[in-house]
């Protein structure tokens, strides 16, 4: 298979995005809680967030962004360096530019252009520049690479699928007629009075209080990757899979793209 340790990079990606689908099936980042008062007679509902699983799942988000990263810049310097003198290695990495603007001089910073006219018309057609027509999945893998150097991307939960009638359903006296609402992370998003409570129902008792309790709903919470500076908020385990399948396209366009005394196995 050619670039066989890129590709090995990338399967080991899919392996980490396995592990974070499982871990968010069986211990999720993120929960929608009901909170019983007995005391006061009051009762709220809120998002709440599980720390240590959370910090399980951005390790791991991590180390995909950096596999699939250290896949590109593999694949490229196996292409790259059969044709210039060892002296010049130290500039072989994928190229990414800052604008569309800037990449023919990127590119030639990166040596592409000793390897066929094929292989930079790849680079130029993946477009991996940052900004409008940019490929944006490709230049999130590259900055949140950056990124990652100081602090790992933390996915955040999305609590948009979530509706009245979900929570009615397990909350009889959750309060009627809410349209067009949305439950996030604010603390309490709904609270209400109320004075009859079934003790079967409550959940888990919040120590050291004997009155507080603390129930999680079974209620559609996503986690989702958001990046505002592009305008992102989109799942994590899709988002993951679309960026490894986008590696292992170019990492193919890269390898037809050689002359074929260079082809990498």
């Amino acid at each position: 298979m050619n670039f066989r340790i890129a590709m090995y990079k990338i399967e080991r990606a899919r392996e980490l995005i396995s592990e974070i689908n499982l871990l968010q099936a069986e211990s999720p980042a993120y929960t929608y809680c009901l909170e019983t008062d007995t005391q006061k007679g009051q009762r709220a509902t809120f998002a709440k967030k599980n720390q240590i699983d959370l910090d399980k799942l951005v390790i791991r988000c991590g180390d995909v962004f950096h596999n699939l990263r250290s896949a590109l810049d593999q694949a490229y310097f196996e292409s790259v360096t059969p044709h210039i003198p060892e002296s010049s290695f130290g500039a072989i990495q994928f190229p990414f530019s800052k604008a569309e603007s800037k990449l023919d001089s990127t590119i030639q910073s990166r040596l592409a252009h000793k390897v066929s006219d094929d292989f930079v018309e790849v680079i130029r057609q993946v477009k991996p520049y940052s900004g409008s027509g940019g490929n944006l999945l490709l230049n999130l893998i590259h900055e949140i690479n950056i990124i990652d150097k100081h602090k790992l991307p933390i996915p955040v939960g999305d609590f948009t699928r979530i509706s009245s009638e979900q929570l009615r359903a397990q909350i009889p006296d959750f309060p009627e007629g809410m349209v067009d609402c949305g439950f996030g992370c604010n603390g309490r998003d709904v609270v209400w009075s109320g004075r009859f409570f079934d003790v079967k129902f409550l959940g888990d008792i919040v120590p050291p209080t004997n009155t507080l309790f603390h129930k999680n709903l079974d209620v559609p919470v996503g986690l989702n990757f958001s990046f505002p500076n592009e305008r992102y908020f989109e799942p994590v385990i899709e988002t993951l899979n679309k960026m490894a399948n986008e590696v292992e396209r170019i990492l193919n366009l890269m390898s037809e793209a050689l002359p074929k005394k260079t082809k990498i196995l």
